[in-house]
């Protein structure tokens, strides 16, 4: 219970400060929306001069990754710590300084106004401050089950500098750093998911929350994490069969996983259903990777997008519209932007996917999935512009 003396410097916080979920959860969204914007202009006209750090290909695939998804889950991630370990959360000026490194970050990349090294090095720090930020209250609570994200960020952390390493060694796409980045994120998402979804479910529902099956949860994680160290060790984007394997493995205990948690009775719920439908897009993506590792005519391209839209664009969505509601003392209840926004996000997916599939010239298929995205997130940003910036309806600090 905080005192009188700590209210009154809560209320001298300004609100987006208040909590690592407002203004990572908030400016995130808008540059998706931006990102994604900007890549529509240039798929429409390659000919640009006015190139971001990187090229427009290498800061696309960079930017929705450690631009968008990371900074959501640094958001998400710092604030259920406290949660966690019933110690206080980042807020106040040290969480505008980790944000300050997150947009400083965005904008010299958009805006390449100083030497690449420059800029490699102040993108790059922002992963290794939020695991040692994370990792105090963490070891301070004891909390060695959550200690497994301190390796993850900093996995992340070196895919990231790896990126802008070959970058700079000219390497314009770096595309095995991609891949790799997508997948530990995906990994994140599926141990979080797993604790989650289920609890959220239950306690909606009232009904009674499944318990983990040891040998199914690790089935459902070890073979991903195993698919994270191939690539990342070997940077292969070649068909594999070994990664064929570890992908439909993965893909099967998954499925077997979700189907304990009960998701027929969510139908009603679009801030449960929604949920659902993200893992059930990740485990469809990962069958789908598992089909080209074993030489199937699905390009990698598609069953990546696969992950980054349906499962990373909607569960992120997902998330944080549930998340923001809660952590700001309100109902948990979406209106018809939000609903329709989730709905966007499972058919830009899937037009994403399978454009490649259907169309030798799919750039008008992509411009839809593009707009699916804006749709989905600008409603968010409008409905959920007040409620991250101003206090909790219900004075509460957070």
């Amino acid at each position: 219970m905080l005192n009188i003396t700590d209210m009154k410097k809560e209320q001298k916080k300004p609100p987006i400060f208040r909590l690592a979920f407002r203004p990572f959860f908030l400016f995130g969204s808008l540059f998706s929306v931006l990102a994604l914007l900007l890549w529509a202009v240039f798929l429409n006209d390659p000919t640009l001069t006015w190139q971001p750090y990187g090229g427009w290909l290498w800061w696309h695939g960079h930017e929705m990754l450690f631009g968008f998804s990371i900074a959501i889950i640094v958001g998400f991630i710092l604030t259920a710590v406290q949660n966690w370990s019933g110690l206080p959360g980042l807020s106040g000026w040290p969480l505008a300084g980790l944000f300050s490194f997150w947009l400083v970050g965005r904008l010299l990349m958009l805006f390449p106004i100083v030497p690449g090294e420059i800029i490699a090095i102040i993108d790059t720090l922002f992963l290794p401050l939020s695991a040692v930020i994370l990792a105090r209250p963490i070891v301070a609570a004891k909390l060695w089950r959550n200690l497994i994200f301190i390796p993850l960020f900093l996995l992340l952390a070196w895919t990231n500098g790896h990126s802008h390493y070959r970058l700079i060694g000219g390497d314009v796409l770096s595309l095995p750093d991609t891949q790799t980045t997508i997948l530990i994120v995906t990994l994140i998402i599926v141990i979080m998911g797993g604790r989650v979804i289920p609890f959220f479910t239950a306690n909606a529902t009232q009904t009674q929350k499944p318990q983990p099956v040891l040998i199914l949860e690790l089935l459902s994680i070890a073979p991903l994490g195993l698919a994270v160290l191939f690539t990342l060790v070997t940077g292969s984007l070649n068909a594999e069969p070994i990664l064929g394997i570890l992908f439909l493995l993965s893909a099967f205990t998954n499925a077997l996983r979700m189907g304990r948690w009960q998701g027929i009775i969510t139908l009603g719920n679009p801030l449960l259903w929604s949920l659902h439908l993200a893992y059930l897009l990740i485990i469809i993506s990962l069958g789908l990777l598992g089909a080209y590792h074993f030489g199937l005519t699905i390009p990698l391209s598609a069953a990546l997008h696969g992950l980054t839209i349906g499962g990373i664009g909607l569960m992120v969505l997902a998330m944080i519209s549930r998340v923001s509601l809660g952590h700001t003392g309100r109902m948990l209840q979406v209106g018809i932007w939000i609903t329709l926004g989730y709905g966007a996000l499972a058919i830009s997916a899937i037009v994403r996917v399978v454009a490649p599939l259907i169309s030798n010239h799919p750039s008008s298929l992509y411009m839809i999935s593009i707009a699916c995205w804006v749709f989905a997130y600008l409603g968010y940003i409008v409905i959920y512009w007040p409620v991250l910036t101003q206090p909790r309806v219900d004075g509460r600090p957070g």
